[in-house]
């Protein structure tokens, strides 16, 4: 009854106000009070109605009305900006805007993916410009500033809004928002939001306290350290007037969005654009007339928020004192190609003074964006003697106390946790540090000794060579005699480096070998030959090695003797005269032969990271090769029904190339002995225990061995 009775209220109320839909122009507009009308973008070509609405039906939810398409009696109703529950305020608490319900009289954060109603809202709102190409939808709404508010896709009782803390154009992102009219019981619902925040008001404060002292701690460690940092000021560069000092300009921007205030403010999430609609220029540059020259200088930018693409690729730096002629004083490529990236340059040292420096920028189409550029004076580190091999360290801690501070002054939160989480960065890692200064005894570094000798006991073809087992095995020793967090450190790098060893064991001329492709899920398909010497007739085939798996040898028929052709490369001989080969692509086994009379020089291959087509670690690859016959490589599917070839060893899920190359050694110990005991009528299996339905393998059948196929 009274929830009844509210709603009641709200429409007498509704009715005594007259309402216009009038197109917000800008994020200050939205003002505490204010009634709105929030349109979602997803389906406005199809004029579908999308409006932001409270779903009686289900509660507590707030949904999106895909009204248009499902209609009423399909969990939508009409489109109707002058409906209560479609229609929603921004109540102020302490600096930041809450969502309200005028419908639902509550209020309204996230859980669970969605957006639902609650008594104290865990999550401000913000508003800002979409990145979007939809002039009638030119807003975002998010969620402490980083989760988008979007549109789900399907009925309301299926979700409801949807939230992602991915940076999206999405149309199930954008917006348009209405003022509609004035709430009459703004100060109500103002004190009954600060009544129901205040209970987090003391958590905040006893979580911003733990931050700060995080960080002090960490201050107080690179004092004790004389941690100091010199240098690095940064320049006021100003993009206004080009007479003026620092002016900063580029040789062809993008009229339509990313100016250059964008790059200069300190905001992440405004930023610059250079010209994509139309270009021009073959490349784009940013230039800095000085007005005083610099010799030794840096710079940083912070890469785009919202973008998938079109980050730079490459700066060269140029320099001039006329500013036309200019000669390049560095180069700095592999830059970040991810959203909300910051990168700093290393110092820069010119030949001369400058009074002109050109930032030429590559970028795979030409134009590129950025945010938050800076040019600074050069900048040096300095710590106590004996802490310098730490220094890459010290400057991560030192960023982390910067980044703490940042996140304090700007109170970028009302959740205690998120302070907890700051403050955990900056704690977790001092506490890393110490341990690395330290020369106790690391757990972590014990237990990586005992994996380190169980890769070294690993050897034979395929496996790291002479040469980096002796330094693999030094520095196993080393981190032996005093298994520091360093020593775990340096261990890992060399444990590494023998994982991607190129100088690795090869065949030898005259011993016999199994072949054994590797699947991606690490089961052995073998090959064999089976031979019909009266008709001179072999055929190569592959088979699920069952045997394998119960540490047993592969039969005879699956054995290769190598040829060393003494020119780096080898062959496989199956029968006297015999050689393997390449089958034809897509052949099946058994249908070519895959032996010839003549050589193929294979070349035996590594199996590493930037070499195959597929996804594995080098420790996955590690000990397997392929054979390469001209730069042709087999690989056989997984389920050995087919052969195919490629001009690279494959390791994907389909087929693999990968394999190993293992010593074989004659069928001998235990047969005598099984069959000898189990002389009588039956089939039996290598170890003696009688089989009903034999599957592919060997057994003893009736005294004899048998190949079961």
């Amino acid at each position: 009854m009274k929830k009844f009775t509210l709603f009641i209220m709200m429409l007498v109320a509704y009715v005594a106000t007259t309402f216009a839909q009038t197109p917000i122009s800008s994020p200050s507009d939205v003002t505490p009070g204010k009634i709105y009308w929030m349109s979602n973008g997803q389906y406005a070509a199809w004029d579908y109605g999308s409006a932001m609405y409270f779903d009686r039906i289900f509660g507590d939810r707030i949904a999106l009305g895909y009204f248009g398409q499902y209609g009423e009696g399909r969990g939508g109703f009409e489109d109707n900006p002058e409906d209560p529950d479609q229609q929603f305020a921004f109540i102020e608490y302490r600096g930041n805007l809450y969502l309200y319900s005028i419908g639902a009289d509550n209020f309204v954060a996230h859980k669970d993916d969605g957006v639902f109603l609650m008594d104290s809202p865990t999550n401000y709102v913000t508003i800002t410009e979409n990145a979007g190409t939809l002039p009638d939808f030119p807003w975002n709404l998010k969620f402490d500033g980083t989760m988008f508010i979007g549109g789900h896709w399907g009925l309301p009782e299926n979700g409801c809004l949807t939230c992602s803390d991915g940076n999206t154009s999405s149309k199930s992102y954008t917006w348009q928002i209405f003022e509609m009219g004035e709430m009459e019981n703004l100060d109500e619902v103002t004190k009954r939001l600060a009544k129901n925040m205040g209970k987090f008001d003391d958590e905040v404060a006893i979580a911003q306290d733990s931050l700060m002292s995080a960080y002090e701690a960490a201050e107080e460690f690179l004092w004790d350290i004389n941690y100091a940092i010199t240098g690095g000021d940064e320049f006021e560069l100003q993009a206004a007037d080009p007479s003026a000092p620092n002016y900063i300009w580029c040789n062809e921007p993008e009229a339509s969005e990313g100016s250059m205030e964008g790059l200069l403010d300190d905001d992440d999430e405004t930023f610059f654009h250079s010209c994509w609609n139309g270009t021009m220029e073959t490349v784009h540059w940013l230039q800095i007339d000085l007005g005083t020259p610099i010799k030794d200088f840096m710079f940083s930018y912070l890469t785009r928020h919202n973008a998938s693409n079109d980050f730079p690729q490459s700066i060269e730096v140029q320099g001039s004192n006329d500013g036309n002629d200019f000669t390049t004083i560095a180069t700095f490529d592999g830059l970040p190609q991810a959203n909300s990236k910051a990168w700093e340059s290393e110092n820069i040292n010119a030949d001369q003074e400058y009074n002109h420096l050109r930032f030429v920028v590559y970028a795979p189409r030409i134009y590129w964006h950025m945010a938050k550029f800076s040019l600074r004076t050069e900048k040096f580190v300095s710590v106590d003697k004996g802490y310098e091999m730490y220094m890459s360290y010290f400057n991560e801690l030192a960023a982390a106390i910067e980044a703490a501070k940042k996140f304090l002054d700007k109170s970028e939160s009302t959740k205690a946790e998120d302070y907890y989480a700051e403050a955990q960065k900056v704690s977790s890692l001092l506490a890393y540090i110490q341990k690395l200064l330290s020369d106790e005894d690391d757990e972590e570094t014990i237990a990586l000794i005992e994996k380190a000798e169980a890769v070294y006991a690993k050897e034979g073809i395929g496996y790291p060579a002479e040469a980096p087992r002796a330094a693999f095995r030094a520095a196993i020793d080393v981190a032996k005699e005093a298994p520091t967090t360093q020593a775990g450190l340096d261990l890992q790098a060399a444990l590494d480096e023998y994982f991607a060893a190129e100088d690795i064991t090869l065949p030898k001329g005259g011993e016999v070998y199994t072949l054994t492709f590797i699947t991606p899920r690490f089961q052995r398909n073998y090959l064999y030959v089976e031979s019909y010497d009266e008709y001179d007739l072999h055929f190569l085939y592959l088979t699920h090695d069952t045997l394998t798996y119960q540490g047993l040898p592969l039969p005879e028929d699956a054995a290769f003797t190598c040829v060393d052709n003494e020119d780096g490369t080898f062959d496989f001989m199956p029968a006297e005269g015999k050689y393997l080969t390449i089958p034809a692509d897509e052949s099946s086994p058994g249908t070519d032969t895959g032996v010839i009379d003549y050589k193929t020089y294979f070349q035996v291959i590594k199996m590493y990271t930037n070499q195959y087509t597929g996804s594995a670690t080098n420790e996955q690859l590690f000990g397997l090769v392929a054979l390469s016959c001209g730069g042709t490589f087999m690989a056989p599917t997984s389920d050995c029904s087919y052969f195919y070839t490629d001009t690279l060893p494959n390791f994907m899920s389909a087929w693999s190339s990968a394999m190993v190359i293992e010593p074989w050694s004659p069928i001998t110990e235990g047969i005598d002995a099984v069959s000898v005991e189990n002389n009588a009528k039956g089939i039996y299996d290598l170890t003696g225990r009688k089989v009903e339905n034999p599957t592919k393998g060997i057994y003893v059948v009736n005294g004899k061995k048998v190949l079961v196929k």
